[in-house]
């Protein structure tokens, strides 16, 4: 036998249990994400970073955050596609390669050290304020 609850009595019990529940707080985001962002945009003009020739969609992360990259503008690049397609997927599915042009970083490797070969820029180290330096006279 089922027991019929009343529609006031259940509409009474939603709303102790609601009176009940903490609001939730915000995730905190990092608070380099925006400011990097932006450099990144800037320093870009909203172009891939990597070929050069296609609008940029996403940020790659050259040194991954889950191998404590940071979100700085020397370690994040405007990339095509996503991390499934176009420029930023071929890196993520060829980290040797791409590895060879700088667009991927091992834990321990610096991004201001570690030149990148872009076909926008041309051969150039990134700047954590957004800015680029030639390597060798190039770019």
């Amino acid at each position: 036998m089922t027991i019929q609850r009343k529609p006031k009595y259940i509409a009474a019990h939603m709303l102790q249990r609601l009176a009940k529940r903490q609001p939730r707080t915000p995730k905190p985001k990092n608070p380099g994400m925006t400011a990097t962002r932006k450099l990144v945009a800037e320093r870009s003009g909203g172009w891939c970073e990597i070929c050069g020739v296609m609008r940029a969609e996403s940020i790659h992360h050259r040194r991954n955050q889950s191998q404590g990259g940071p979100w700085t503008a020397s370690n994040c690049v405007h990339a095509c596609g996503d991390g499934t397609r176009k420029c930023h997927g071929w890196v993520t599915m060829h980290p040797k390669d791409a590895a060879a042009e700088g667009w991927h970083l091992e834990a321990g490797d610096d991004p201001l050290k570690v030149p990148i070969i872009s076909g926008l820029h041309g051969v150039v180290r990134l700047a954590d304020d957004g800015s680029i330096t030639p390597v060798g006279g190039a770019a």
